[in-house]
């Protein structure tokens, strides 16, 4: 009893002693630095009553931040390779391209650079050329030529398939080039081919009869065998509108999309690639291309234009290739039939103005400045004549013996009736072409001399402006062959539409020259031909010759067996496809 009761006293003296010191009013000396810790550690108090004095504002400025670093995220390689390696196999390769999908008809000239690519992959042609354009092998497995040149008889391989399983036969390839002849020469492929008459010899053999020698012969029938079962129904009318997906080639098209095609490996044929599954992402421009990119939906992607392009300097895990194009040639048309160009010093004189390096590098474009009609390497260069090169003193003397003046107020040429001199330059309308033209119109502008922009939609400049030959000035691109006959591009009987001679440049001489050149295939003798017409064509200057563009091509560095070296033309890139393949 005495202990529990001294237990219970001593709780409530502690009791007690609590309550009187609760009671004490404790005065603090006043610290100012206090005031500012509190505030620092209490941040997130004073945070939560600014933002929510601030509301909505506050709101706007959080959801914005958020915004910005998930898009900045969704851009990040982090982002990208954990898409790549989620969705990743070794049998699938996706590619990106910037264009629209035609019909994949191989019978008819294209310019579709879309077509042409997969094209390559659904079908196979007759005989192929090499980078060093002689023929190779391909449907056709061997030939022989008459000691004329006249005649050509071919052995085709009979192991070849279409897609379906039958057979690829020699009624198919002659189908194919009757058909090709048949068609519109606007169009056709088969327009190089007048006058030839093909036969079958027999079930393995066709024969090829030429009226006369011509040395772009095996360039003329390098095209891709369409089936004759497909297509033997069809109106040739309507040949052109027929969707054509089954070829001989080294994949079959499993599905096609407005804005997609997935090939598949071809059971048929004799290849046996490691890429089972081929995608292909048709993009109406370089941001919604760029888009896919970042977000890890392609793997390879390429284009002429490097500054489009830009943004793949980021991605050091990708591989680049480049190829200059040497037989696809940026050119400026002067069209003589106008009175302001048909004077030869006028067109001399422009000539000289242009500093083609210089204005490349301000619009941002790769390419290697041409000289004259061929590629620097090819064998009938004529390197013993002076290609133009800038001289603003050369062009000023011809101007004035064309009776311009430069106006030393203004700066510019003007005539004797007090005009500037200024000519109108048509064009297609895309990014590459703006920036070229602009710094066109930049540079000339510097010399004295008014450049008038005239930007045309693809119908407009197809439909309208090259068959009319209504234009002064013309900024387009040819395609040649490797071969350097250019007769189409500068004989006086190929003036009018469909051919190319835009200019309109017509001389006995130069006509003469093209007419023998392509009449034997003696190369010395055919040298000599072109070296000459080089030097009157040059003399004449019906164009300004700007550059061979360079196409950029880049893939996941993991990707082996990408080649451009053994190619005339990108779309010829998957020459050696069977040998891609993912590195693990």
């Amino acid at each position: 009893m005495k202990s529990n009761t001294k237990v219970q006293n001593k709780a409530l003296s502690m009791r007690d002693a609590l309550n009187e010191f609760k009671s004490l009013k404790i005065v603090e000396s006043k610290d100012d630095s206090k005031d500012w810790r509190d505030g620092f550690w209490n941040y997130p108090a004073f945070v939560e009553k600014v933002f929510r004095k601030t509301i909505p504002f506050s709101l706007i400025f959080v959801f914005s931040i958020l915004a910005i670093s998930f898009a900045y995220f969704l851009q990040s390689k982090t982002f990208t390779n954990f898409l790549k390696s989620s969705s990743f196999s070794t049998e699938q390769y996706t590619e990106g391209m910037i264009g629209a999908i035609s019909t994949f008809n191989p019978l008819f000239a294209s310019n579709n650079y879309v077509d042409k690519s997969i094209e390559s992959l659904i079908f196979e042609k007759f005989v192929y050329i090499d980078k060093d354009g002689k023929p190779t092998a391909g449907i056709a497995k061997a030939w022989t030529i008459s000691g004329d040149s006249l005649t050509y008889t071919f052995t085709i391989n009979e192991e070849l398939h279409w897609q379906d399983g039958t057979d690829l036969t020699v009624d198919d390839i002659l189908f194919t080039f009757n058909t090709a002849m048949a068609l519109d020469s606007k169009v056709s492929i088969g327009a190089a081919l007048t006058g030839v008459t093909i036969t079958k010899i027999d079930s393995k053999t066709i024969q090829f009869v030429l009226p006369e020698a011509n040395p772009t012969f095996f360039e003329a029938i390098s095209i891709y065998i369409v089936p004759q079962s497909e297509l033997s129904d069809v109106a040739l009318n309507d040949i052109n509108t027929h969707v054509t997906l089954m070829g001989s080639g080294k994949y079959i098209v499993e599905k096609k999309e407005p804005n997609a095609v997935y090939l598949a490996d071809n059971p048929y044929d004799s290849y046996y690639p490691k890429l089972k599954k081929l995608i292909f992402r048709i993009y109406p421009d370089f941001a919604s291309l760029e888009t896919a990119m970042r977000v890890g939906d392609i793997d390879a992607l390429g284009s002429w234009d490097s500054e489009a392009l830009s943004f793949m300097q980021e991605y050091s895990s990708f591989g680049v290739l480049m190829k200059n194009e040497e037989f696809r040639n940026r050119i400026l048309f002067l069209n003589i039939r106008k009175d302001t160009l048909k004077d030869k010093n006028v067109r001399i004189a422009l000539n000289y103005l242009f500093d083609v390096k210089s204005v490349l590098q301000d619009a941002h474009i790769q390419g290697d400045v041409m000289h004259g009609p061929y590629p620097a390497r090819s064998w009938a260069f004529n390197n013993q004549i002076s290609y133009y090169s800038y001289d603003s003193a050369k062009a000023a003397e011809l101007l004035t013996t064309a009776g311009y003046t430069k106006n030393i107020e203004t700066g510019y040429f003007e005539s004797k009736d007090a005009k500037i001199l200024s000519f109108t330059l048509s064009y297609l309308d895309n990014d590459v072409n703006n920036r070229l033209v602009d710094a066109i119109v930049k540079a000339m502008d510097k010399e004295g001399i008014v450049i008038k922009a005239n930007r045309l939609d693809y119908n407009q400049i197809s439909q309208q402006t090259i068959v009319t030959r209504d234009f002064e000035i013309l900024l387009y691109e040819i395609e040649t062959t490797v071969d350097p006959d250019q007769y189409n591009l500068w004989h006086s009987l190929k003036i009018n539409d469909p051919y190319l001679n835009f200019s309109g440049y017509q001389y006995e001489r130069v006509d003469i020259l093209l007419e023998d050149a392509r009449k034997t295939t003696n190369e010395a003798t055919r040298k000599t031909k072109y070296f000459q017409f080089e030097k009157y064509l040059m003399a004449d200057a019906p164009v300004v010759f700007l550059y061979h563009p360079t196409f950029m091509f880049y893939f996941d560095s993991r990707i082996s067996g990408v080649d451009m070296e053994n190619i005339n033309f990108s779309y010829e890139r998957y020459w050696n496809i069977e040998n891609w393949a993912w590195n693990q």
